[in-house]
């Protein structure tokens, strides 16, 4: 009886996203970011719109110390690309007013 019971949550949480402020949407354009929230008339726009920083391009300073043929230390920047793509389903947070905190993607 127990097994069943368990089961039957374990049904009826499959898909569910664990936070009640959390919702699902889709990425309309990119990286001047629209998105489509599921349920809602009309899509949301980047100035209402903000995003964790793993999902943005990502510029950083780099020092590579070379030691052979000669001592050398060169310096550079690294560009890491959003892994974000038109199309791809977003988890959405709703904060206050109409602004929308973007969590991450969907698998």
């Amino acid at each position: 009886m127990m097994g069943d019971a368990i089961k039957l949550m374990k049904d009826k949480m499959k898909g569910h996203i664990d936070a009640r402020d959390t919702e699902r949407a889709t990425l309309l354009s990119w990286p001047d970011a629209k998105i489509e929230v599921d349920g809602d008339p009309h899509p949301y726009e980047s100035g209402s719109l903000v995003f964790a920083d793993y999902l943005q391009e990502r510029e950083i300073d780099v020092t590579f110390d070379v030691t052979e043929p000669e001592p050398i230390t060169m310096k550079g920047k690294l560009l890491i690309p959003s892994p974000l793509q038109v199309g791809d389903r977003l988890l959405v947070s709703r904060m206050t007013g109409q602004r929308y905190y973007v969590l991450g993607k969907e698998r």
